[in-house]
């Protein structure tokens, strides 16, 4: 059914769910926790217009409600459209994909109306509910706690606390708090943490912190994190702490990340390509590079790079520089990540920078930077200097990896 509050559709949480970012991830571990309120991803799904199907088919779940049934119907129609061989019994996925969208969706924007009438309604109550085939003891202990809002306890248990969790939250008033007979909120519950391996079959398996109780991947507040509140890493705290446009790190931010004043200039015998004024030959020279597509995974930073795309924006003058590119995706000097937020909406997008500095002969250099957003290659450029000034103003962001 329609993710509603009272008798109006739940623009809140329709509005947070189309601000997501499409990322292509080859397993669930591939980002986690609080990355999933800015992201929309499908484990497995990696091409771009495969990702882009499916988001229009749960876009539909989030804003139009409709039915699981009706959207294994379309899942059914996109997975024979790709050909695409994703893993597990299409029952079990179709339920993970349409619940977990549909439920976080809708509890980050019950979390943002629930800040706004946070003054006149400063308690909140966990409620479990009974509907749950298989309720988690620790859910229904905590059914009825009473806690203040800016209680640090809800930044790990505010719902969904796992898969298929559908617990929730009231607000209440001083008013309603007399009625209840009490006079200040709970104790808080004690947090016992345990050690969880997860994606053990995934290409990226990770052993994790969680609370006891909540699943892991959902240790955290889905409202506060895709409102900016509570971001995945410390990038994105350092941008919480501004609430202002992203400001990169000083032109001496090289020093602060422990790099080397000059990125080296590593010599290299890849061999050119052809220059080429023809579109379609420079189609053909990328395909014969990586194929219709190839995913790049450097920093644990999924980057796809789709031929067609590719060719369609590049001035084929550039074309001899084909070879570097892939290999600046594979081994570039450095990496650094951004947050970007526009002026005129206020939304942020991340973007991350691949950087490395070539010599290809005694005297000729050439700076190689490709940028990425939203898990795919948005631009490159290559620039014949070794001016390190230029180079510097590249250094921007969070250096997220850096060659030894």
């Amino acid at each position: 059914m329609a993710v509603n509050y009272g008798s109006m559709p739940f623009n809140k949480a329709v509005d947070l769910f189309r601000d997501k970012l499409s990322i292509p991830t080859s397993g669930w571990t591939d980002i986690y926790e609080q990355q999933h309120a800015r992201a929309f991803v499908v484990a497995g799904a990696m091409k771009e217009d495969l990702l882009t199907d499916l988001r229009a088919s749960v876009d539909k779940v989030v804003a139009d409600g409709i039915s699981l049934d009706d959207f294994r119907k379309q899942f059914d129609g996109i997975v024979e459209q790709h050909g695409w061989g994703y893993n597990g019994g299409r029952n079990w996925r179709t339920r993970v994909i349409y619940e977990t969208n549909l439920y976080q969706s809708h509890n980050a924007g019950r979390y943002a109306q629930m800040q706004q009438v946070k003054r006149t309604r400063p308690y909140w109550r966990y409620r479990h509910n009974d509907s749950v085939e298989h309720p988690r003891p620790e859910h229904v202990a905590w059914d009825g706690k009473i806690l203040m809002a800016d209680d640090p306890w809800w930044n790990t248990h505010y719902p969904a606390n796992g898969w298929g969790c559908k617990c929730f939250v009231e607000t209440l008033s001083e008013r309603d708090m007399q009625r209840l007979g009490k006079t200040g909120p709970d104790e808080t519950p004690a947090v016992e943490v345990e050690e969880k391996t997860i994606g053990i079959n995934s290409p990226n398996p990770k052993t994790v912190t969680v609370p006891k109780g909540v699943d892991p991947g959902f240790a955290y507040n889905p409202g506060r994190a895709a409102v900016g509140e509570q971001l995945a890493d410390d990038v994105m705290a350092d941008w919480n702490k501004t609430r202002s446009a992203w400001k990169p790190l000083n032109p001496a931010g090289w020093a602060e990340a422990g790099r080397p004043e000059r990125i080296p200039s590593e010599q290299t015998n890849i061999a050119l390509g052809t220059r080429t004024t023809k579109q379609s030959e420079l189609l053909a020279q990328i395909k014969g590079l990586q194929g219709d597509e190839k995913l790049y995974e450097t920093a644990k930073l999924p980057v796809l790079i789709n031929a067609k795309a590719l060719a369609s924006h590049m001035d084929p003058a550039r074309s001899e520089y084909l070879p570097l590119l892939d290999d600046l995706m594979r081994d570039p000097n450095e990496v650094w990540l951004s947050f970007e937020q526009h002026e005129g909406t206020g939304k942020i997008r991340l973007r991350s920078r691949f950087i490395k500095h070539y010599g290809l002969s005694k005297d000729r250099f050439v700076m190689m930077v490709a940028n990425a957003r939203n898990g795919y290659l948005e631009g490159w450029t290559v620039i014949p200097t070794s001016d390190a000034r230029y180079i510097q103003r590249q250094r921007q962001g969070k250096l997220v990896y850096g060659k030894q």
